[in-house]
């Protein structure tokens, strides 16, 4: 006769892989606060009112801008104006961290998903999509399908080369929808090589 296990035992890996998920997803969240974060003299997130040609609105909190987010946005705003600071932080890191669920769907690998969650942020969905699509050489569609999956899982086995991959994706794949805009590019640059430093250090 098999022996029951006990249910606590089951209950309590269960619980620590998705609180160990958990502390990852906000730390990769975290990552891309600090990235795109302007702050003020005491280190706290301010509001910063988005240069012409941005795309983004007027203003954005964190990268977080009033286009795309209007409603986040202006939360922030006013979190950030009442002085509460803590709150705008947290509330920041889960916008982006539900933003860019998506892509803990197609990798368990936490440093790939970690450069995947920035360039969603950046491009969304499809944008992050196609660049990892354009990183495997698989067909350019934006949707995560079958064939994208099984060549990502074999390219899985070697993180540091995808990475690699993903990041000249990422340039090539600016260049094609948005060209090289010479008053943004340098920053671009250096916010695609942080990013790439975060990932490859994600544990």
């Amino acid at each position: 006769m098999r022996r029951a296990i006990p249910l606590d035992y089951v209950t309590t890996d269960a619980v620590d892989l998705r609180s160990a998920h958990a502390e990852l997803r906000a730390k990769m969240a975290k990552s891309i606060v600090d990235f795109e974060a302007r702050r003020d003299a005491q280190g706290h997130l301010r509001v910063y009112n988005l240069p012409a040609g941005d795309g983004g609105g007027r203003y954005e909190v964190a990268g977080i801008n009033e286009r795309f987010h209007p409603q986040e946005a202006a939360r922030l705003r006013d979190l950030i104006n009442g002085s509460r600071y803590d709150e705008a932080e947290a509330y920041a890191a889960e916008v982006i961290a539900g933003y860019t669920d998506v892509v803990s769907k197609w990798t368990t690998v936490p440093a790939i998903e970690a450069y995947l969650r920035d360039c969603a942020f950046n491009r969304g969905a499809g944008g992050a999509a196609k660049i990892l699509q354009m990183a495997l050489a698989v067909n350019v569609d934006g949707g995560v399908g079958p064939e994208t999956l099984g060549t990502l899982r074999k390219a899985e086995k070697d993180p540091a080369k995808l990475l690699a991959a993903l990041r000249v994706a990422r340039e090539e794949y600016e260049l094609r929808v948005a060209g090289r805009r010479e008053k943004f590019w340098g920053g671009l640059v250096n916010r695609w090589d942080d990013s790439l430093d975060f990932a490859r250090g994600v544990a």
